[in-house]
């Protein structure tokens, strides 16, 4: 209850949960973030609500804040809307400049990032009185994919086995096997490079909002951040 007084007298916040991301246009910012991500509407209104608690979180914290990949996703695609992100979002609503930087990788960066990430995680508890919502702070963007490929061959090889009554179609099922294990097996190599160095780091200047300067972490799963001192 006192957390939510405290949010509910604070003009930054206030400013936040009045900002509309979607315009009247056929095709708004939440549609095409969930066809972009292949996300339900339910589950794309949850995650811009994070989004913005988040991107408060950076302006309030001395050593700003670190997103979830699904909360990075909302921001990427915010930035791409240029105009409503620059001349509207961070000026008048923020009060501030809010940056999006590449990362610079390696296990050193990815170990200061879940150091920081982990204290954003405190502080949202602390500051929103109540848990970051695990399916949007803590769930990992296409691990249903993988499940459902391995599903898929279990399918396969069971129809397969069902009809190997020849030479040919054995070796067929083993080709087919080998194919898929070497498939997999890349787009889990893939998915381990986002992870350990393919993220972006991020930064806020201005005074208006508490952000300080610059910022100095990174993400390996895609995801920036906000704050950090000189």
């Amino acid at each position: 209850m006192e957390a939510k007084i405290l949010l509910h007298n604070d003009p930054l916040w206030n400013r936040l949960q009045s900002f509309p991301l979607d315009n009247e246009a056929d095709f708004p910012f939440s549609k095409k973030l969930a066809q972009e991500e292949k996300w339900t509407p339910r589950f794309t209104k949850k995650a811009i609500e994070e989004y913005k608690k988040f991107v408060y979180l950076c302006c309030i914290l001395p050593n700003g804040a670190s997103p979830s990949e699904v909360v990075d996703k909302v921001w990427h695609m915010h930035l791409i809307y240029t105009q409503n992100y620059w001349e509207e979002f961070c000026p008048n609503i923020l009060q501030t400049k809010l940056h999006h930087h590449p990362s610079k990788g390696g296990s050193n960066e990815k170990q200061k990032h879940k150091i920081w990430f982990d204290s954003t995680l405190k502080n949202y508890q602390e500051i929103f009185g109540q848990q970051p919502p695990a399916d949007i702070w803590m769930g990992k963007i296409g691990k249903k994919g993988s499940k459902m490929n391995w599903l898929t061959v279990i399918s396969v090889l069971l129809i397969l086995s069902s009809c190997s009554d020849g030479l040919g179609n054995v070796s067929a099922a083993f080709a087919f096997i080998f194919f898929l294990s070497w498939a997999l097996g890349k787009s889990k190599d893939r998915n381990k490079n986002q992870n350990d160095g393919g993220g972006s780091s991020s930064g806020c200047g201005g005074s208006s909002s508490g952000c300080s300067s610059s910022c100095g972490s990174s993400c390996g799963g895609g995801c920036g951040g906000c704050g950090g001192g000189d």
